[in-house]
């Protein structure tokens, strides 16, 4: 809804008229101290005006802000066309960037799928060498090699002394995106913090992991803000 100059001046002149009936009633009630109807009339009369007086404060910032919106949107072609180099460029780098994002979304997409691809291998052929261990009669206790399938189904093997345990490929991606987050992101983003847990499992469960995997080159992140408390003060 559009409010015109006209609108603002008749609600505040209507205010102006109700705060001139509220200080006649004071001065009526000044006059007769002790009557009811004069206080009556006097606090509606200030209530009146009180109200209207807000009605009025209220419309002359709306239509401000109105006529605010009016000179801006009629010098925006002008503006546009003033920073057309800088439309242009924010385009032309914004695109770029769109591009190398898609292309690294992809590429980290396909090494998911790389990383599943492996996962599904590793559990078949850990399951196979368990399978034929075990047939030989070799368990996973009694000697350097040997295979074990637990009544849960869990696999174990072990070949000249090396163990080998069933790998949770899902763990293992939020491992890595735990790592790259903490160190390209910040440490105390939302996932660093919220993956601790299960990534801790897949350090426990493939301690070599870390090691054989090498850690993403940390940025330098400014120190969080200190909270201190009122004895701190």
């Amino acid at each position: 809804m559009n409010i015109s100059e006209e609108q603002v001046q008749q609600a505040e002149a209507k205010a102006a008229a109700a705060e001139g009936e509220r200080d006649a009633t004071a001065r009526g009630l000044e006059s007769s101290p002790y009557s009811d109807v004069a206080s009556m009339k006097h606090s509606e009369a200030s209530r009146l005006a009180a109200q209207l007086r807000a009605n009025a404060r209220e419309l002359r910032l709306a239509w401000e802000r109105q006529v605010e919106e009016e000179k801006r949107r009629a010098s925006r072609p002008e503006l546009e066309k003033a920073a057309t180099a800088e439309i242009r460029a924010a385009g032309r780098d914004m695109d770029v960037r769109w591009k190398a994002l898609v292309a690294a979304v992809s590429a980290a997409q396909g090494a998911l799928v790389a990383l599943a691809d492996a996962g599904v291998a590793y559990e078949e052929t850990l399951a196979g060498h368990v399978d034929a261990l075990a047939a030989a009669g070799l368990d996973f206790n009694g000697g350097d090699s040997g295979g074990e399938r637990s009544v849960l189904g869990t696999d174990r093997l072990k070949v000249k002394g090396r163990e080998f345990h069933p790998v949770d490929v899902g763990g293992v991606a939020m491992w890595a995106l735990r790592r790259v987050v903490e160190a390209r992101l910040s440490p105390y983003h939302p996932l660093a913090v919220g993956l601790e847990w299960q990534c801790l499992a897949v350090d426990q469960s493939h301690p070599e992991l870390s090691k054989q995997v090498k850690a993403p080159t940390a940025k330098a992140f400014p120190e969080p803000p200190r909270l201190v408390n009122a004895y701190q003060a």
